[in-house]
């Protein structure tokens, strides 16, 4: 598997991504980045489905994550009510990875993009595309965040059965 962080927005190939980027932009205006209360879903209706948003806290810093979309928990698990540092189904260097990356975007109040290319259990490689856009109440501090995940036309089950070692994919066995 390789996974790159931090790649640059002119590296994005994923609509679905490059598509929340405008929503984001637009919705900031001349702000660093939009509040909570300017994200409208009904505005992105297809997008809902790949989308995670987190609460984050500071002081210790956490990711809770409060909504995920229905794809992206068919791919990573199901994750809504629960803090990223407590998800054992991802390993310890995952968790790290995402935190670093949730940093990141809170930090420099801005998105970040990433990509991760796996092989499937039929032999493919594939890439998914990975975004986090931070959201603030008062302009200053980031309080949420929204990610989009694009698994770009790859079905759960084509991984299923694929130690990614990234939280990807689980056993179909699994409840």
């Amino acid at each position: 598997m390789i996974v790159e962080l931090d790649i640059p927005f002119d590296k994005v190939t994923s609509p679905l991504v490059r598509g929340f980027h405008q929503i984001w932009n637009k919705k900031r205006g001349d702000r660093p980045m939009p509040s909570w209360q300017d994200i409208d879903p009904t505005e992105m209706r297809g997008l809902l489905p790949n989308m995670l948003v987190m609460s984050i806290e500071h002081d210790p810093f956490r990711i809770y994550y409060r909504l995920v979309g229905t794809k992206v928990a068919s791919f990573r698990h199901e994750l809504t009510g629960r803090y990223l540092d407590q998800i054992t189904e991802f390993p310890q260097d995952v968790r790290d990875e995402l935190t670093n990356e949730y940093q990141l975007a809170c930090r420099e109040k801005r998105p970040t993009f990433s990509r991760d290319t796996l092989t499937t259990k039929f032999g493919h490689e594939i890439t998914f595309s990975g975004s986090i856009f931070p959201l603030s109440s008062d302009g200053i501090i980031v309080d949420r965040c929204i990610a989009v995940e694009d698994y770009e036309g790859v079905r759960p089950d084509d991984i299923a059965q694929v130690d990614t070692g990234k939280g990807y994919g689980k056993n179909l066995t699994e409840k």
